[in-house]
């Protein structure tokens, strides 16, 4: 063989290496994954809207759940305050 020859057949060879060796269906590997959780988000968006943590007093609520259960016809106790009493303590006796 000639160096010519030798030289074409080893630029051959070189480009052959560099040639594409994985079939075509590699190129979207990953596609199903991507697409399985872009679908469990329901909006994207939302983050950018968060106001923070609702909030109510406690008579609003206890009336909401007073109203629930009276929907379904529970039996609604009324809370009972506590009783404080005051009692004085002989210091020095």
């Amino acid at each position: 063989m000639n160096t010519s020859t030798s030289m074409l057949v080893l630029g051959a060879l070189v480009l052959g290496a560099c040639a594409q060796t994985a079939p075509t269906w590699e190129s979207r590997f990953g596609d199903a994954a991507r697409q399985a959780v872009a679908l469990q988000v329901l909006d994207p968006g939302a983050p950018g809207r968060d106001r923070g943590p609702m909030r109510t007093d406690g008579k609003a609520v206890s009336g909401v759940m007073t109203g629930y259960a009276q929907s379904y016809g529970y039996a609604v106790k009324e809370a009972k305050q506590p009783e404080i009493s005051i009692t004085p303590v002989n210091a020095g006796r």
